[in-house]
């Protein structure tokens, strides 16, 4: 520190004997035309004004010297013997910083002023969090505001009578326009915002003038002691700041819209309009216009930058408008458009004949009454929620729409809607269009779109072992006939057999005997395996509270006799058989709904139902097999749900044989015949919801 303290201290010694040199060489050069110079003196001085003493020595040797009003303040005590008037007057530029001027013979002693040289200023200016930080340090108003409007874009305009004052202060990391309000404040400066975002800067008359000029408004005189004032802080954004208490709404319109130079037509006066109490800080005149206008039966509408006044039901106040969401339908749809193929099968006649030869057609109402009936009789196999909202009972689904909106809002308004355009027509005061305009913007926000990937897992397994031996006397002689692989299923004759029963014969002393011709042996030896394994991986996509539906299945026709007589005498009794459809199927029905936190609760109906196989009769409906599971959870976006796992086993172990004999150990194989028969399957689903908007 010390050393560049010596270094500063050197530098500028070295500058002033360099001035110094200068002065002395310039009065050598007017010693030739001005002799005064080379003449010695001889003063001796005691608390001297130092421009008396030039004056004197002026007078003395005849110079022409012009000295400068602000030498006045310096006094000097010192004697010179013998010295010429040139060293003299070296000697006062060193001793009191002074410089000497010459034009012709005239010698202009004043002040010496370091020449300003323009510096880097430093300025940074973020523009999205309006921070402005500077540092000035004795710099020209022209350059500091030059480097301002560069870096900020903002304009700043001054008085050419204040173009090269000084200007010092350091603001860091403040607002803009609060920086600048001190940069005036601290340099004695008045700074006023015009319309036209422009910054006019002037040199401040009094103290309380320093900085922003404040064009709050003097109380009326009607209100001298009330609370009533108001402070404009942007004449283009029409922001104010407002403090007043119990005011007549109609001093407040006329004053603060003077002020803000507003155009203003009145249709009626604002007499009955009553007084408002208001405080508030940045608030624009539409807003406060708003507030104080509310529950009044004043309002306002303005056009073409004119503000028209009058009574709520003026014609001239009312407008009417086009309202577009952007986001949501403005038909909440209630339920995804159902498959028509049912209908369209209940139209076309199935063209069967019924016993007697007469053609019948498929029957629409009797199949609704009687497939309904069949329907409840199978655990309600069609039970798949569709309670998705509360917006059934709306014949025009927009109603759904306007029923959110608060009635006080949509209160004498006229709206009517457009599907097509995916608007509100609207007409009615413009203040309560938009009120129910912002409204509409709260709610018509993007709704969540759900990607569902359904997995289908179902997987049979099956097995089934037969075993038997068939011994017995035919009709005729049998002959060798059957297959060993890959299932054996053989019949031996009795020659075959007599064949085998030779080769035990004189083995010792077994002798077995023969076999008649007729008689046969039935040898049954049967084992089969099988596994089924269906996967399916469908994908649907529905908006966030609808239900998405998927189905999967196959259809069977049962038959219905229907007995008519026709006549009284001669009664004719005809049959008529009709045939009704009836469906085994897959179905899922999911309804997902998005929460706030981003989860998914998910409401969710499968069902799934085939044909058994098994009829009680010829014509009676299939048998039905049906599993059915429903739950409601809630997920992460794409997590997986699993749910399921509906599992059905079966066992049968069944036989017949010899009484006695067929319960024998080892040799009940001989006497009788078994078959043992398993199967087992299992169905799971998987789900997986992802958000995709």
């Amino acid at each position: 520190m010390f050393f560049l303290i010596f270094i500063n201290h050197t530098n500028f010694g070295q500058e002033k004997r360099n001035r110094i040199n200068e002065i002395e060489i310039k009065l050598d050069s007017l010693s030739n035309s001005i002799s005064g110079l080379s003449k010695k003196v001889d003063f001796n001085l005691n608390d001297t004004e130092l421009p008396v003493f030039i004056r004197a020595i002026a007078r003395e040797h005849k110079l022409n010297v012009s000295i400068a009003s602000n030498l006045n303040q310096f006094r000097i005590t010192q004697n010179f013997s013998n010295a010429t008037v040139k060293n003299v007057f070296l000697y006062l530029c060193n001793e009191f910083d002074l410089t000497i001027k010459s034009l012709g013979t005239i010698l202009n002693i004043k002040r010496y002023v370091k020449p300003y040289k323009a510096r880097d200023i430093k300025a940074v200016y973020d523009k999205d969090k309006d921070l402005f930080s500077i540092d000035l340090q004795n710099d020209s108003l022209y350059t500091a505001f030059k480097e301002i409007t560069n870096i900020t874009g903002k304009n700043l305009s001054y008085a050419l009578e204040i173009e090269n004052q000084k200007l010092t202060s350091y603001i860091k990391e403040m607002p803009l326009e609060s920086a600048i309000d001190k940069i005036a404040f601290a340099n004695n400066l008045s700074v006023t915002k015009t319309k036209d975002n422009f910054y006019l800067f002037e040199r401040a008359l009094a103290p309380n003038q320093k900085g922003i000029t404040d064009n709050r408004r003097q109380k009326p005189a009607r209100y001298k002691d009330a609370n009533f004032y108001f402070k404009v802080q942007d004449t283009v954004k029409q922001i104010i700041d407002v403090d007043f208490e119990n005011i007549e709404i109609a001093s407040i319109i006329k004053d603060i819209g003077y002020d803000l130079s507003i155009n203003m037509f009145t249709t009626s006066p604002f007499t009955n309009a009553g007084n408002a109490t208001v405080k508030a800080n940045n608030i624009t005149f539409d807003v406060l216009l708003t507030k104080i206008l509310e529950n009044t039966n004043f309002s306002f509408k303005k056009m073409n930058d004119i503000y028209y006044f009058g009574d709520n039901k003026e014609v001239s106040l009312t407008s009417t408008v086009i309202i577009p969401l952007l986001h949501r339908s403005i038909e909440i749809m209630n339920t995804p458009i159902q498959s028509n193929s049912n209908s369209s099968l209940a139209n076309n006649s199935l063209g069967i004949n019924g016993l007697n030869g007469n053609q019948s057609y498929y029957n629409t109402s009797n199949f609704n009454q009687n497939n309904q009936n069949y329907s409840n009789n199978l655990n309600n196999r069609n039970s798949i929620n569709n309670n998705r909202s509360t917006f059934q009972d709306y014949s025009n689904k927009s109603d759904a729409i306007l029923d959110l909106v608060p009635k006080k809002i949509t209160e004498g308004l006229e709206i009517t809607t457009d599907v097509e355009q995916n608007s509100f027509l609207v007409n009615g005061n413009a203040q309560k269009i938009e009120a129910f305009k912002a409204f509409l913007k709260t709610i018509d926000k993007p709704v969540p779109v759900i990607l569902i990937e359904v997995m289908i897992i179902e997987v049979s397994n099956s097995s089934s072992v037969t075993t038997g031996l068939d011994l017995g006397i035919g009709d005729s002689p049998t002959t060798d006939q059957g297959t060993v692989f890959p299932s054996t299923d053989l019949t031996i004759g009795a020659a075959s057999i007599n064949k085998i029963i030779g080769g035990f014969n004189n083995f010792g002393a077994l002798n077995v005997g023969k076999v008649v011709p007729n008689f046969y042996a039935r040898i049954q030896a049967l084992e089969t395996n099988g596994n089924l394994k269906i996967r399916s991986t469908p994908k649907l996509s529905t908006l966030n509270g609808h239900q998405a539906t998927l189905s999967r299945g196959e259809r069977s026709y049962y038959a219905v006799t229907q007995t008519n007589t026709i006549g009284t005498q001669n009664p004719v009794i005809t049959d008529v058989k009709n045939y009704y459809p009836i469906d085994a199927d897959l179905s899922i029905g999911i309804r997902p709904l998005v929460s706030g936190d981003g989860n998914i609760t998910l409401n969710i109906n499968v069902l799934q139902s085939d044909f058994n196989g098994v009829q009680i009769d010829s014509e009676a409906p299939p048998g039905m097999n049906s599993r059915e599971f429903t739950s409601t959870i809630r997920v992460k976006d794409k997590d997986i749900v699993i749910l399921g796992g509906i599992e059905e086993s079966s066992r049968n172990n069944s036989g017949s044989g010899v009484p006695f004999l067929a319960r024998i150990p080892i040799i009940k194989y001989l006497f009788s015949k078994r078959t043992r028969t398993a199967q087992k399957s299992k169905l799971s689903v998987l789900i997986k919801p992802t958000i995709i908007y």
